[in-house]
Formats: structure tokens, C-alpha cells, sequence
């Protein structure tokens, strides 16, 4: 063992031999477990992993014959020592365990989930979530990434349950007990994070084939008709993926498993994937764009995983930042291949937005960082992992070519596969692929924090790192450029600004220049305000650079290198806009715009928004039954702007109803209707929405209530809301995010923040401390006079170790939005009151 407390590498396991018998009823579990190991050099000591399990030593072999040996339980470190009394030599030995443990409470490890039947009662099932080091709550293993090896696991059940594990089924026997001993294929060398099973009352689809590869869907009983969506997007990703990597799906069999109890959105697991329900199951013809698209890119988010993550792994947690980067790379590829009218990238770019607005802080971090044990991995699971990773591999992929790309990603995979690698071995192998200096780019993106905004002006680029604070900063970044210049044509060119401070710019009489051309770069433009003008006026910009200018110049405002009136200006220029993710934009950020005053100015404020908006409104009409998808999303959005923040009495009249009357209403309106009631909503409102929160069996429906019981204008209501987030009565997978909108509520904020505070300790014991800054992430628009130093010094008295970082981030938020209010206050309402 080193100082980190990593393992030895001189001892490896090859194969395990799983034996698991779960007593559902009892929430607890036995088994064993037959390790073949490899010794590099001689020892008589062999550590692996544990926690929470009696261990019992069944024997130590080495070439067939027993060697006397002893076992430690070293508790505090999580380990078990095997202390044999003569060393061990060189070579292959066997290690057997026997062990025991409880079915865990939380949703991680080997864990318990429930769900009501159709009479009523409660039925149970055990999953497992391993990521990032709970496999060793299962079973002893040596519980780190690079120690991969073949599982041979078989599960012993009660008669009638649905068993699932990695490989295919390939035997069952009727045990004398009445059980079912269900034995499952060997995989190929995985990670323990990426092994799983799962146990319990729950039903499977038919297979599909994708490319001889059997695809299933498990799910609860009675959702069978939502399956149908997962196995088209599941069938089609895995043909996608073998095309795109040029090498075959790494296990036997996908099944796709819906968990009533997930904590995270989904889990790679080889073989078999588990998802929260929202993210598998879904009727496409009730869904939102927005919800479809969420699941269908969360489904091929996993299986880009199969190659990218499980079939080549990274070596320590520090590389996980690039498993999830990548495959959130490839989600967007992949069904921007499946339904291209959907324009799955210019929807990325919210996304990317919020990983700016993260890494324009200074408590942001590098992409990748010094990892020392597998809880320190915890704070690589935030917007900077995937959203801001992802944004920069597209950034390259669009400056290397899609092609050339393509040849570097199949160049890695197939030098690798199988095996275990650093983030560097990626840039190497796309340099070889394209001859680009693509190690001396990223290394500026990884290993430095933040991103740089572009400033134009008198012949010359200059870039500075962009931070809210306006604390200065000397970071230069490798970065790729794509450019456009109009001069009666439209030519795009690609430049690679160098680490210099300053570079030239030549830029023809009497052209315009689209800088960020695309609209996909990771940083930001700053145009001085005439060239900005001129753009607009033009007409040259495309829906994702009007996006980008749009951002781009809020985030000023949040900086104050702008005035929100001068946002608000050019705002105003964007009510004839018809694309949905410029809509986006400006509506998001008029939202936030509207923090900034009280009273009459932000009566005045609404009505500035709601004459933004009701032109396309009234453009669009109520009914969408023969327009696209995208279409039927900014209706959807629209309305929801004009009746929940603008508070329009004729659209909050048709919204209700809609509400009533659902049957006519595209999906869009529908989850619309249900918000602006929400935002206007009596008490008897509330008590309809929880019961349709808890009826509906449709899992979007179900969210759509039960997160728009944080909107109510009701003071008691949105403190009930939070209140039923601490109890049973909603999952403790769905409790911190109502917690996390009542947090955001306008009108009750602050009261909600009085009851959060004095209820901490209740917080702490029904969430999971993954989920621990999903609540402390609603406080980031508390505002008001002396609330920021209330919420600053609460969270800076009750840390929680596994988000502190996270935590950092939305308390210097926090520190942000004060500032801009007090900045921007006076003059804005100054300004919007002596509007015409």
C-alpha cells in the first residue's frame, strides 16, 4: 500500500466467482465470493476491500494446495487483510470469502427500492449503484478502476422475482427451498463500479436485436406500454456506436432498467444499464420535446458508455471527468444522428451556458484534478465534468473536422480496449490521427481553470480570462477559433490562437465578422456595442451565435462590464426571434433580469417581458397539433413566461382551461397549463396536484406535478410543498430538487430558507449527501437585504464534505447575483420606470 491509500499493485484479480442470496424481506444479504488472483512478486499479504460486511476467510489456495492464512477486518480504512503464514509466491492463488450484509437504506451499494402495486401494497427490490467505491458494500474487491477483471455472478432468489445481472441469463435451477439459483454469463474485464444486479418483482420487454445484440427494458408491472421509446433509442445507439467506433458492442446483452429509486439520472453499468423512470420511460405522444429529449440523450449517454468508459476505462477516479465528458459528448452525436430535426446541439447550448456560468467563478476548478481517495471524485460530478468537458471536445471536434476526429477516437478505443488509460493517452492518439497539436489545446483546457472572453477592437484579438469577480487573472488558453466574415459572401475560417495575450486581427473594410462562428466555442466574445448592433441589424447571425451574443452579454451584466438596461435594449430587438433556443435565452435571462428590482419596477419589468413575448405568442397561437416539435416546445415556454412571470390574465385563464381539459392540448401547453396554475393557485389547486403526483403512473406527468407544488403563491403551500420533500411521500430522489424550487420562489423564498435552516438535521438524514447540494444550489437567488449573510454563515457552520466544492460554487453565486442587485438596482429601476 502507498500513501495514498491506494491498493498494492503487485496483487490483481483476474475472475471473480459471485455468490449473492438476498433476503428481501429481512433488507439483508450472504455470499461468497472466489477471487483468482496474480502476484507480480512474492508477499504474505493480500489487501482488498470491504465496508459494512462480515467477512469470514474460506480459504487461500495457491496451485491447488491450502495455505494457512489469517483475515483482518481493518474497519476505518475499509479493508480486509489476508495475512498468510508463509508467503505467497509468485504467480496465480485463490482467495474464497464468505460474507454477509444489510440491504442498504440509502441508494447506493446494494440497495432497497419500493413501489406500490395496483391494490396498493408495498412491493420491494434490491438494486445495486457501485460509482464511485460501494462495490465494496457488496462484496469484498478490490474496489478501484484499474483493477478490472471477468465476474462470473450468479444470484440465488425467491420463486417469481425478476433477476438481472451484467451477462445473460444462462441457467436456472428450483432449489430444495423453494429459491431459484440464477447464474448469468462472464463478462469481459470491467471495473468493480461498473458490475451490477438487480432483484425484485419487476417485468421485462421482449428483446429487440440491434446488430445481434438483444436489447430489454425492465420496469415496474403495469408500465409496460412506456417501454417502446428506450428499445428504438437503445437499438438504434448501439448500431450508431458500432458504426461510429468501428468496434462491436463489448457485452452479450443491453437490458435497460427502470429503478422506482435512483439517485442519479443513470448508471453505465455493462449490460445492464439502471435509470431513474423519467429517463426510460416515457409515452412520446404525452412527453415534452424537452422530456423525450432528456431521456432519449440520458439512453445514449449510457451506451456510449459500453465502448467509452466500461470496454476503456480510465485508470484512477481522476480521469472520470473524461468517461462522462465524452459520452456527453457522444449523446449529442448520437441523436443528432437519430432525430436531426430535433437540433439536439443547439439545445447543448444550455447547457454549456451553465457550465460558463459556473467556471466564471473562482471557486471553479480545473476539469481534471488531483484525486487522492474515491470520495474526492464525488465533486467531479457537476456541470464542469460533463457540460463544460463535453463543450470542449466539441470545440475540437469542430476545429479538427468531424472525420478526422472520428479516426482518433477509433485510434484510442482500439489501442485500449480492454484496458486502462490516463487522459493524455486521448490527445495522443488524436495527434497521431490528424497531426494536430491537439495535447498542447487541451492541456490548456484541463489542466487551468476558467475560459477566456474574446474582446475585438483596433486590428487585434485579446483574450483574458472571464471571471465575475474581475479579479485579475494571467491564464492563457491553445484556443481553437472558428471565424466568419461577410463581405458580400460568407467565408468561414479556422485559427488557433496561441497562449499570447494579444494577437492580430485583419478584418476587410466594410465587413461584418462572426467571432465564435458556430456559436460553439467555449468562451465568450465580447463585441464592443456598435459591432454587436451592426450584427443584428445585418441579419448574418446564426440561432446558436444569436444564443451566444445573447449570453454572452448577461453574463457582462452579472460581471458589470454591462448594464441590465442595456441588456434589456437589446432584448427588445428579439421579439420577432423564432428559434426556440434563442427564445431561451433571452427569456431565461429576462427571468433573472426581473431579481434585480421590486415594486413598481418590477411591475414595469413584466410589463417589458410580456411585450417581448406576446408577439410570437400571438404568431404562434394555441394550437399545435400541426407544427414540429420545436415549434410546440416555444409555445410551451412562451406561455409559461406569460403566465407565471408576467402574470397575463387572458393566458392564465386559458392555461386553466387547458388544465381541465388536457385532452385537446399538445404535451408542451399541457406541462405549460401546469405551472402558470401552479403560479396562481388556490389551495384546493394544491391538493389536486398532490394527488395527481401520486395517482399518475406516467413518470413526466408525476414530475410535472409534484415540482410545480414549489410555484404556489401561497406562502403555507410552498412551505407544505417542502415540507412533504422531507417526508415519505416523495422519493428522496425527487425531495431536494422540490426543496431546491420553493428555494427560488420569489414571493417565499426567504421563509423557505427559515425552514430549511431550522430543519438541517432532517435534511441531512433523508437525503443522500450526493443530493445534499441539489438544495443548497435553490439559495443562489436569495437576494434580499441580510439573507446572503444568513445563508453564508448557516452553510459555512454545516459543511458537507462530499459537495464542498459544489457548495462553494452556489454561495459565491450567491456573493454574484448580491452584487448585481446592489449594482444594479437603483439605475435599473430608474431606467425601466422612465421608459416610454
Amino acid at each position: 500500500m502507498n500513501q495514498t491509500g491506494r491498493l498494492s499493485r503487485t496483487t490483481r484479480p483476474r475472475r471473480y466467482e459471485l455468490l449473492i442470496t438476498p433476503d428481501l424481506d429481512a433488507s439483508t444479504f450472504s455470499g461468497e465470493v472466489v477471487v483468482a488472483l496474480e502476484m507480480s512478486e512474492p508477499t504474505d499479504t493480500i489487501v482488498l476491500h470491504a465496508k459494512g460486511l462480515d467477512v469470514a476467510l474460506v480459504e487461500l489456495s495457491q496451485g491447488g494446495a491450502p495455505v494457512a492464512a489469517d483475515l483482518r477486518i481493518d474497519a476505518e480504512r475499509e479493508y480486509i487483510v489476508i495475512t498468510a503464514q508463509q508467503p505467497l509466491l509468485a504467480g496465480d492463488a485463490i482467495l474464497e470469502l464468505q460474507f454477509d450484509g444489510p440491504i442498504s437504506n440509502g441508494l447506493f451499494g446494494f440497495y432497497r427500492s419500493t413501489y406500490l402495486d395496483e391494490a396498493g401494497a408495498e412491493r420491494v427490490l434490491a438494486a445495486t449503484q457501485f460509482e464511485a467505491a460501494h462495490a465494496r458494500c457488496a462484496f469484498p474487491c478490490f474496489d478501484e478502476p484499474e483493477f478490472k477483471a471477468m465476474f462470473a455472478i450468479t444470484l440465488v432468489v425467491a420463486d417469481g422475482l425478476l433477476a438481472l445481472s451484467n451477462g445473460p441469463e444462462i441457467d436456472r435451477e428450483k432449489l430444495p427451498d423453494g429459491n431459484v439459483r440464477v447464474r448469468f454469463g462472464t463478462t469481459i474485464p470491467i471495473s468493480t463500479y461498473l458490475v451490477a444486479w438487480v432483484v425484485g418483482p419487476l417485468e421485462v420487454t421482449e428483446p429487440v436485436d440491434a446488430c445481434g445484440v438483444a436489447v430489454r427494458v425492465a420496469h415496474v408491472p403495469g408500465r409496460g406500454h412506456l417501454t417502446q421509446f428506450a428499445l428504438d433509442v437503445g437499438a438504434f445507439a448501439i448500431e450508431f456506436f458500432e458504426d461510429y467506433y468501428g468496434i462491436a458492442y463489448p457485452g452479450e446483452k443491453c437490458d435497460l432498467v427502470a429503478l422506482p429509486d435512483f439517485s442519479f439520472g443513470a448508471m453505465e453499468n455493462l449490460g445492464c444499464v439502471t435509470f431513474r423512470e423519467t429517463r426510460l420511460l416515457l409515452d412520446p405522444d404525452a412527453a415534452t420535446l424537452d422530456e423525450t429529449t432528456g431521456a432519449a440523450l440520458t439512453i445514449v449517454h449510457e451506451i456510449a458508455h459500453m465502448w467509452f468508459g466500461d470496454l476503456v476505462t480510465m485508470k484512477w477516479w481522476n480521469g472520470i471527468w473524461l468517461n462522462e465528458a465524452f459520452a456527453t459528448f457522444m449523446q449529442h452525436l448520437g441523436i443528432d444522428a437519430y432525430k436531426p430535426e430535433w437540433k439536439t446541439w443547439d439545445e447543448f447550448a444550455l447547457a454549456r451556458a451553465a457550465a460558463l456560468d459556473v467556471d466564471a467563478l473562482e471557486n471553479t476548478r480545473t476539469v481534471e484534478y488531483e484525486v487522492v481517495t474515491p470520495q474526492d471524485a464525488d465533486g467531479m460530478f457537476d456541470l464542469l465534468t460533463y457540460q463544460k468537458g463535453g463543450s470542449v471536445l466539441r470545440m475540437l471536434e469542430r476545429w479538427l473536422g468531424a472525420d478526422a476526429f472520428r479516426a482518433g477516437v477509433r485510434h484510442y478505443l482500439s489501442r485500449y480496449q480492454l484496458s486502462n488509460t490516463e487522459t493524455t493517452d486521448l490527445w495522443d492518439a488524436l495527434e497521431e490521427a490528424t497531426g494536430r497539436p491537439v495535447r498542447r489545446i487541451m492541456d490548456t483546457w484541463i489542466f487551468q481553470p476558467g475560459f477566456p472572453t474574446v474582446r475585438v477592437g483596433e486590428g487585434r484579438l485579446e483574450q483574458r480570462r472571464f471571471c465575475y469577480s474581475g479579479a485579475g487573472h494571467d491564464e492563457r488558453w491553445v484556443l481553437p477559433v472558428l471565424a466568419r466574415i461577410h463581405t458580400g459572401e460568407s467565408v468561414e475560417t479556422r485559427s488557433l490562437l496561441t497562449d499570447a495575450e494579444v494577437v492580430p486581427l485583419e478584418v476587410p473594410d466594410g465587413s461584418l465578422v462572426v467571432l465564435n462562428a458556430g456559436g460553439e466555442g467555449f468562451y465568450r466574445v465580447a463585441y464592443p456595442t456598435a459591432w454587436r448592433d451592426r450584427l443584428l441589424d445585418a441579419g448574418v447571425l446564426q440561432p446558436l451565435e444569436r444564443f451566444a451574443l445573447v449570453d454572452d452579454l448577461w453574463a457582462s451584466v452579472l460581471a458589470g462590464d454591462a448594464t441590465a438596461a442595456e441588456f434589456l435594449e437589446c432584448a427588445r430587438r428579439f421579439a420577432g426571434e423564432t428559434d426556440p433556443v434563442v427564445w431561451r435565452a433571452v427569456v431565461g435571462h429576462l427571468r433573472t433580469a426581473s431579481r434585480l428590482v421590486e415594486g413598481e419596477a418590477l411591475e414595469r419589468m413584466r410589463i417589458e417581458i410580456a411585450a417581448i413575448v406576446k408577439p410570437a405568442t400571438k404568431r404562434l397561437g394555441w394550437d399545435g397539433h400541426s407544427d414540429d416539435a420545436r415549434t410546440r416546445q416555444l409555445r410551451g415556454l412562451l406561455v409559461n413566461v406569460l403566465g407565471s412571470t408576467t402574470f397575463d390574465p387572458e393566458t392564465i385563464a386559458r392555461a386553466r382551461e387547458i388544465h381541465e381539459h388536457a385532452e385537446g392540448a399538445d404535451a408542451d401547453v399541457q406541462a405549460a397549463a401546469i405551472s402558470v396554475v401552479a403560479s396562481n393557485g388556490t389551495a384546493d389547486d394544491f391538493e389536486r396536484f398532490v394527488a395527481r403526483a401520486t395517482e399518475t403512473t406516467n413518470p413526466q406527468e408525476q414530475m410535472r406535478y409534484l415540482y410545480s407544488l414549489a410555484e404556489f403563491p401561497s406562502e403555507e403551500l410552498v412551505l407544505r410543498a417542502a415540507d412533504l420533500a422531507l417526508s415519505d411521500e416523495i422519493r428522496a430522489q425527487n425531495g431536494p430538487f422540490v426543496i431546491q424550487r420553493a428555494l427560488r420562489n420569489r414571493e417565499h423564498g426567504a421563509v423557505v430558507w427559515a425552514f430549511v435552516r431550522d430543519s438541517w438535521p432532517r435534511v441531512l438524514a433523508r437525503f443522500s449527501p450526493s443530493l445534499i447540494p441539489r438544495v443548497v444550489e435553490g439559495t443562489t437567488w436569495l437576494v434580499e437585504d441580510g439573507l446572503p449573510d444568513d445563508v453564508l454563515k448557516f452553510v459555512a457552520a454545516h459543511p458537507v464534505p462530499s459537495g464542498a466544492r459544489t457548495i462553494a460554487q452556489h454561495m459565491e453565486r450567491l456573493r454574484v447575483h448580491r452584487a448585481a442587485v446592489e449594482r444594479e438596482r437603483d439605475r435599473f429601476s430608474a431606467a425601466l420606470l422612465q421608459a416610454p
